[in-house]
């Protein structure tokens, strides 16, 4: 089983040494996390998933995140039609909502 650490590292082309500093652990640290041969401690549980931007529960239970479906992305593309469609009030209020929603995940 290969671990989402390794995957979402070199899915946003980080490099075990760049991944490392940033994370600011050693290098053969994140070797043991992507090897599964250690669980990181929780501040680097949280450290990668602001980064990747994914949620905890997928580091935790080495998962990838679920992936758009076709509707999804038609969902979203026509939100995107609309949402430029909208004066600047009304675009104001859509993303405060969503940053409110965004921030509620956290």
């Amino acid at each position: 089983m290969e671990s989402v650490i390794k995957i979402l590292r070199e899915q946003n082309r980080y490099t075990q040494v760049k991944l490392a500093e940033e994370l600011r652990i050693s290098r053969q640290a994140l070797i043991k996390y992507e090897n599964l041969e250690q669980e990181p401690p929780l501040s680097v549980i949280k450290a990668l998933s602001k980064l990747f931007s994914v949620n905890y529960e997928c580091l935790i239970d080495n998962t990838l995140p679920q992936t758009f479906s076709s509707e999804d992305k038609q969902k979203l593309e026509q939100f995107s039609k609309d949402f430029v469609r909208l004066n600047d009030s009304e675009k104001r209020a859509v993303l405060e909502m969503a940053r409110i929603m965004a921030k509620g995940d956290e």
